[in-house]
């Protein structure tokens, strides 16, 4: 027993080691296993009577064309970061997306014909693009000329709670889950969607010519002036998360989910920092000799020209959605192979799908996998592996999508996912069972006594 302990915690933690990945495809694949699977499927049934998420539940996903030593570099015993190595590392259009899920609460009920839970997540995700012309300004300054028109950026700090309803039907074939949810908006920092910025430098007498369209970033929560941030605050939200499954015999059924439906309206602590559109705005300098302040002198022009205005006007934003489908093999009792399709429709930038194929053990208390996927920005074949397993009425299970970098270098990494957590599971007696077991037994040993 001790020694599967042991080996257990020991591959618990292997798994948890310096990983990279795509999407929660092999997390997806524990299904009914782990209750916090209902975050991204919301039909999965829970296997106990009652289900407790710990706070110790955590996902995180990373997705980028930039490595860390593409801007973090070695400069003798020390290490600084160096602009012109990323330039001349990025691509045309380079994309950063991350997202962290924290599971603050969680409590699942198994019910006769589905399931009821009440749970709370925070949630925090950045989705970035931008171009060549970009990080060459960022190693170069205003020196020459360029244009900023691929340039996306967003960023979403919020809170959920809610509760998630499943129901199974005809003879438990077809499950239908459904999930709404309150949301609380924490921080957030978006780039107006088609903004655009260029400047013309006349290399003969240095006159800046300037166009700028849909250049507005909207914030909230993120200015020097805002109070202490609030879990739960004055910007408001609704969301849901809905799915179906059906099975079409007991070797073969099929699953849909489309989670994170909806929006959050912002209008506490709100600040848009705004420049008017401008169609060939010159920009002439002036006397640095006889300036008493150059910056000043710098900014006013510029203001002049381009017409920065600070505002304070509400807004909405998307949380973004993300859809999961499968079709499920069960080969035989314990052997399932699962092939899934993942797309998540960021609002701010263009993320390719994914698909995977995976393979699961499925046993009475614990279940372990491996899961092939490519597809996605980054391309490319994964290996991915997953493992639930209860200990008592302690859970531990743990998810990710890439084995290939375990021992490698953090540095060289691009990407990263992985999910873990811990659960208490607890499998309440049915009384009026109990009893009806006991006379069905009663009868039965009457029986036995009477033939002899």
């Amino acid at each position: 027993m001790k020694k599967t302990i042991y080996s257990t915690i020991l591959l618990f933690f292997i798994l948890m080691n310096n990983v990279k990945a795509q999407d929660y495809l092999s997390f997806y694949n524990l299904g009914d296993y782990v209750i916090q699977t209902q975050n991204i499927s919301p039909i999965y049934l829970p296997k106990y009577k009652v289900n407790f998420g710990t706070p110790l539940n955590i996902g995180f996903n990373l997705n980028s064309g930039i490595k860390l030593n593409d801007i973090l570099v070695e400069s003798g015993n020390n290490i600084k970061i160096d602009f012109n190595n990323l330039n001349a590392s990025a691509a045309d259009a380079n994309v950063v997306a991350t997202d962290i899920v924290a599971n603050i609460f969680m409590l699942g009920f198994k019910t006769k014909k589905g399931s009821l839970t009440l749970f709370a997540n925070a949630k925090s995700n950045l989705a970035w693009e931008f171009s060549k012309d970009f990080t060459t300004v960022a190693a170069n300054g205003f020196g020459e000329s360029f244009s900023l028109t691929a340039e996306k950026l967003g960023f979403t700090s919020y809170s959920e709670i809610g509760i998630g309803v499943t129901r199974t039907f005809l003879d438990d074939k077809l499950s239908i889950g459904l999930r709404l949810k309150s949301l609380s908006g924490i921080a957030h920092s978006s780039l107006e969607d088609g903004a655009q910025f260029s400047l013309d430098i006349n290399p003969a007498n240095f006159l800046w010519t300037l166009n700028t369209t849909n250049a507005t970033v909207n914030t909230s929560g993120v200015s020097d002036t805002a109070d202490i941030i609030a879990f739960f605050g004055k910007n408001s939200g609704f969301g849901m998360d809905i799915g179906l499954g059906y099975e079409i015999n007991e070797k073969f059924s099929f699953e849909l989910s489309i989670n994170d439906l909806g929006s959050i309206n912002w209008k506490d602590n709100v600040t848009n920092y705004n420049l008017q559109d401008v169609s060939n705005g010159v920009y002439n300098g002036f006397d640095f000799q006889n300036s008493g302040n150059v910056q000043d002198e710098i900014e006013n022009a510029l203001n002049n020209v381009l017409g920065a205005t600070e505002s304070q006007e509400s807004f909405k934003s998307k949380i973004g959605s993300r859809t999961f489908f499968s079709a499920k093999y069960k080969m035989s009792e314990k052997n399932v192979f699962r092939a899934t399709y993942f797309y998540n429709k960021n609002p701010y930038i263009s993320i390719k799908p994914s698909y995977a194929l995976g393979y699961n053990r499925e046993l009475n208390k614990t279940t372990y996998g491996l899961v092939a996927s490519t597809g996605g920005n980054n391309g490319g074949f994964r290996l991915g592996a997953n493992l639930a397993v209860q200990l008592g009425f302690l859970q531990l299970y743990t998810a990710l999508d890439d084995l290939s970098s375990i021992g490698g270098k953090v540095q060289d990494s691009n990407t990263a996912n992985f999910r873990f957590g811990m659960n208490f599971l607890f499998k309440q007696l049915n009384k009026s069972k109990v009893k009806i077991d006991n006379e069905e037994q009663k009868k039965e040993e009457l029986l036995e006594e009477n033939n002899e």
